[in-house]
């Protein structure tokens, strides 16, 4: 039977059992042994986690290309992987060569990675954007049917949220709380229900899925000693516990909403803390003199978990 070496990382974190976990499979240098998408598929169902990738052979020192799997189908891009694969080919993998890799391939396009701290392992990278205001807002009843636990929170009923794509096919609905207290008593979406596509995004723009993105601004962080901003992402029935994508769609967001023009505006985000698994998340977004999104910069760090081999699937 052929075997696969794998690793996993836990991912936005450097402490082990925090973060968000993410597995590494390393595919065939052969290319005649090449993995089908139902075999990759099967792997990712095998680690059970929200993200795995597959790393193809080296065929430029400069680039490392890479597949990436949720446990329902292969999507282009995600954040969590994105920083995961960053830290491992530029710092922890056994040839790392301290900044050789410049770009990540995904089925995205090219994502541009460096080390911005050798010590801390802490990496960019420079996420592909086409931003989109929705011109429907998400209305408070509908966010209350499917969070009830919130109702408390809102007395206003006159409120709605805004509904955003960081590129076509990746969409949020921001919903800002007013206290940590409000961000602990969110619960998964009753029934597992998904926020729909079609009467809630532009036409043009409904594909994918809409993450409902909860946060509190302003928080004292007493691990970084810093202001920062509190997150929880529900997808369904699902949570996750750093959410790269709507991180960098909530930056972006509120750069667009509210930065002043040919500056960079840098956020700090904390996900996870509700589950038990921490998450740092950094963002640089850049805006040009127009107010236009100039660059969004993802930076975060990785850790090694565990190592091993993992039998491919029957073809």
């Amino acid at each position: 039977m052929t075997q696969l070496s794998f690793v996993t990382l836990d991912v936005f974190t450097s402490k082990p059992y925090t973060g968000n976990p993410l597995a590494v499979v390393f595919l065939p240098e052969d290319e005649s042994q090449a993995l089908t998408q139902r075999q990759k598929h099967q792997i990712t169902l095998e680690f059970n986690l929200s993200e795995t990738i597959f790393v193809h052979p080296v065929r430029d020192e400069s680039k490392r290309k890479i597949d990436i799997f949720t446990i329902e189908c292969e999507i282009p891009f995600a954040g969590h992987p994105t920083i995961g694969a960053a830290t491992w080919f530029l710092c922890q993998a056994p040839d790392a060569a301290g900044g050789a890799v410049k770009t990540l391939t995904t089925k995205s396009g090219d994502i541009p990675i460096s080390i911005q701290d050798k010590e801390s392992q802490y990496v960019a990278a420079k996420i592909a954007h086409n931003t989109h205001i929705h011109a429907a807002r998400y209305p408070l009843q509908e966010m209350l049917r499917l969070h009830p636990t919130l109702a408390p929170f809102f007395p206003d009923s006159d409120v709605s949220f805004p509904l955003f794509s960081i590129v076509n096919g990746m969409a949020q609905t921001f919903i800002e709380l007013p206290s940590l207290e409000a961000l602990a008593a969110v619960p998964v979406a009753t029934g597992g229900e998904l926020v729909p596509l079609e009467k809630n995004l532009d036409e043009g723009w409904r594909s994918g899925l809409i993450c409902v993105y909860f946060f509190v601004r302003d928080v004292e962080d007493e691990v970084m000693n810093q202001k920062v901003i509190r997150t929880r992402m529900m997808l369904g029935s699902f949570e996750d516990p750093a959410t790269g994508s709507s991180a960098s769609g909530l930056t972006a967001y509120l750069t667009l909403t509210e930065g002043q023009a040919g500056q960079e505006h840098r956020y700090h985000i904390v996900q996870g803390v509700e589950m038990g698994r921490r998450s740092d998340i950094g963002v640089n977004v850049t805006l040009d003199n127009d107010k236009k999104i100039e660059q969004v910069v993802l930076t975060g760090t990785a850790v090694q978990v565990s190592e091993g081999k993992i039998t491919v699937p029957e073809a």
